[in-house]
């Protein structure tokens, strides 16, 4: 059974509180990767407190936690599958915040600023996973298995645009050790967070017992 059918119609109070929660996890997340990837590849400061928003994200996640928990100890018949779900792909929505902080770690590392044909290469698919989270995230409200699907297979594409990103960058003559190591490292978490978007959607396109069976990111693909 797929999940779209179970966020149809009403639900039980603490189940809609907790997708309203993921959704704010969603976009808290969309505003940390904006942020981190803008420093990356743009140069621009990190003017939000990355810390301060994966504390939003981690209390979300708590209360998804604490919701499900409660009502499955009030009443275990109902919503069962999709309690089961959201504890399951809430992981992959903390996670995106956590991959944010490391984009900015990354950066860090930089001695001069990022320029030059290998940023420019890996802009356009940090834009793609970046209008993905709004994406996931009405997609997931409305259960919209074909916007699903696209998700995922977009993931795919990313997958085979960071691996290939990587390897140019490995043989590249042209780019300084800094520089390479702190692209990688983006590019990789970038890759990732696309993969976690791709493992919350599998919920809507995928059955029960493959949901979070969407590929991950993989460095050989």
């Amino acid at each position: 059974m797929q999940f779209f059918s179970f966020i149809t119609g009403a639900k039980p109070p603490l189940i809609e509180r907790s997708l309203r929660d993921l959704g704010a996890m969603l976009d808290t997340s969309a505003r940390m990767f904006e942020a981190a990837t803008d420093g990356l590849l743009d140069n621009e400061p990190v003017a939000v407190d990355l810390a301060a928003l994966d504390d939003v994200v981690n209390d979300h996640e708590q209360a998804i936690r604490r919701a499900v928990l409660e009502h499955i100890a009030v009443d275990s018949r109902a919503e069962t599958s999709l309690s089961l779900l959201l504890v399951s792909i809430v992981q992959d929505a903390e996670r995106c915040g956590d991959l944010a902080k490391s984009i900015a770690k990354a950066t860090d590392l930089a001695d001069a600023p990022r320029m030059g044909r290998h940023v420019e290469a890996l802009r356009p698919v940090r834009d793609r996973v970046q209008a993905t989270f709004p994406r996931v995230r009405e997609a997931f409200i409305h259960g919209d298995t074909r916007v699903a699907r696209a998700v995922m297979e977009e993931h795919d594409r990313t997958k085979a645009e960071v691996a290939g990103f990587l390897a140019r960058l490995a043989a590249a003559d042209d780019v300084s050790a800094n520089l390479a190591v702190v692209l990688a490292v983006g590019s990789r978490m970038i890759g990732r967070t696309s993969s976690h978007l791709s493992n919350i959607i599998s919920a809507v396109a995928l059955p029960f017992d493959q949901v979070r069976n969407a590929p991950t990111w993989d460095p050989s693909a």
